[in-house]
């Protein structure tokens, strides 16, 4: 209006937004219009903590980083370097500055947020991440995916309108969210001990034979030796760990297995907090296939098709 930004709008024919924006996305004016914003590079001229910067020109500003970083490595060696960039498009340029640096230490948003679910369904589906429906969905587990207060707003929406039908939430989480509030069974469990959690689930599926027998036999590969492999991962076992009741982990298995295939194990992100998070998804992924909900509750991505389970 008049020249100016005064509302951000999501387009109503991405797939991802559906014409919807998250509170950071409307926030987006900001970047144009905060009267904090940064607008030239500014060098530090008094001690740390001051706060006593001048402006630079960003020829003077790059030479200095340059400097620095070159002075760094001649001491000190390139490894003495940490580079860490965000995940977007000009992550590919970051990366040929890092190699030709030299320094092994590289993290991302990849690798804080959500690399080791990307691995594990890459692993175990053939792809990165399968679009889900919750249209006919039952059951849905979330592992500390506060799907409520979200940045995926057109995930949030699918959930709400779940939740409205009568789809059954199991929500795992240390924290009570919004999405623990609105979930039909909000589950404490002990910070870092999902996996215990699901191979648990594993462990009842399939020691009851309560998977789907066709479909593992039709699309999967390696299941007697993940049958052999959970013996030992009973619900007594995880309730020690898990601070989740043992009874309470069985009948979630068998809730789950019996709303397959229109039951989700829902991924989530933020997936890769602790040592064994590759592990716990991955658990996730198999529980899937478990139950058989591929083609109803998820489905390959457009263009993509999925390898063997």
């Amino acid at each position: 209006e008049d020249g100016r930004v005064v509302k951000l709008e999501g387009n109503p024919e991405h797939p991802h937004s559906n014409g919807k924006l998250c509170p950071r996305g409307q926030s987006g004016l900001m970047n144009t219009y905060d009267p904090d914003r940064v607008l030239t590079p500014l060098i530090r001229v008094g001690g740390r903590g001051e706060g006593l910067f001048r402006k630079a020109s960003w020829e003077e500003a790059l030479d200095l980083v340059a400097t620095n970083m070159l002075d760094i490595k001649q001491k000190f060696g390139p490894e003495a370097m940490l580079f860490s960039s965000t995940h977007n498009l000009s992550q590919v340029q970051f990366e040929n500055l890092l190699n030709a640096f030299g320094s092994p230490n590289y993290g991302t948003q990849r690798s804080l947020c959500f690399n080791a679910m990307i691995v594990s369904n890459l692993m175990t589906y053939g792809m990165e991440e399968p679009n889900r429906n919750y249209d006919k969905l039952k059951y849905i587990i979330l592992t500390g995916r506060n799907l409520m207060e979200a940045i995926s707003t057109s995930e949030t929406s699918a959930l709400s309108k779940a939740i409205d039908r009568g789809v059954k939430v199991v929500y795992l989480d240390p924290r009570f969210t919004k999405t623990a509030a609105k979930a039909s069974e909000w589950l404490p469990i002990h910070p870092g001990t999902d996996l215990a959690f699901h191979l648990a689930l594993h462990n009842v599926i399939i020691t009851e034979r309560l998977y789907n027998v066709q479909f593992v036999s039709n699309n999967t590969d390696g299941f007697t030796k993940l049958a052999s492999s959970i013996i030992q991962y009973t619900p007594e076992w995880a309730a020690k760990i898990t601070e989740i009741p043992a009874d309470t982990i069985r009948r979630i298995a068998r809730e789950f297995a019996a709303a397959g295939p229109y039951a989700l194990a829902h991924n989530g992100w933020r997936t890769s907090n602790f040592l064994n998070s590759f592990q716990t998804e991955r658990a996730i992924s198999i529980l899937n296939a478990l139950v058989g909900n591929w083609g109803v509750a998820m489905f390959p991505a457009a263009g993509e098709e999925s390898g063997p389970l």
